[in-house]
């Protein structure tokens, strides 16, 4: 190895040999930057945005305690609490989501101290623009094509499936890490 291969860089210097990097903390502001407006907006009056607030703050400080996840269930229950139109923020709440998921993800394995290179994430992006083309398109067709004799049948699966998703995601939660 030759001496300049031994050399660090100062702090905050991107390597030579990686290019342009950000900090990884960078992600955990990103990731209160989509979840505290989207549950003081998404969230409907009550306890919901002020305990969406308080759980992106554990979710950002201690991501493998998997808190986010559990926002994300808030959110999407919170929604369960008003009619079904369609709306920007029903919208954005469904983009949001996905995002708050891929952006809990790369927090948790990244440590805030680390630097990444921002190419990394476009992979990820990109999966995050596909599904939401889609999606964003049958959510529309869907809110305004149902019927009000259907909404009730779409809400109580909706309902069962974030119940689901709870579930899992506490058996998670409480499940020792493995060595």
């Amino acid at each position: 190895m030759s001496a300049a291969g031994d050399r660090k860089q100062p702090a905050g210097r991107a390597d030579a040999d990686l290019g342009r990097t950000l900090p990884a903390w960078s992600l955990r502001v990103a990731f209160a930057a989509v979840a505290v407006p989207l549950a003081w907006t998404a969230a409907p009056s009550g306890p919901w945005p002020a305990l969406a607030v308080l759980l992106t703050a554990v979710a950002v400080a201690v991501p493998r305690w998997r808190v986010a996840w559990v926002l994300i269930a808030v959110l999407a229950f919170s929604t369960l609490l008003e009619p079904g139109t369609v709306t920007p923020r029903l919208l954005a709440l469904i983009a949001a989501v996905q995002l708050l998921h891929v952006l809990a993800s790369w927090m948790l394995v990244l440590p805030p101290t680390a630097r990444f290179q921002p190419a990394v994430l476009l992979p990820s992006l990109r999966r995050f623009v596909v599904i939401q083309l889609p999606v964003q398109a049958g959510a529309v067709v869907l809110l305004l094509v149902a019927r009000p004799a259907v909404a009730p049948w779409l809400a109580m699966v909706s309902g069962a499936a974030i119940v689901g998703l709870v579930v899992l995601l506490a058996a998670m939660l409480l499940a020792r890490p493995r060595a």
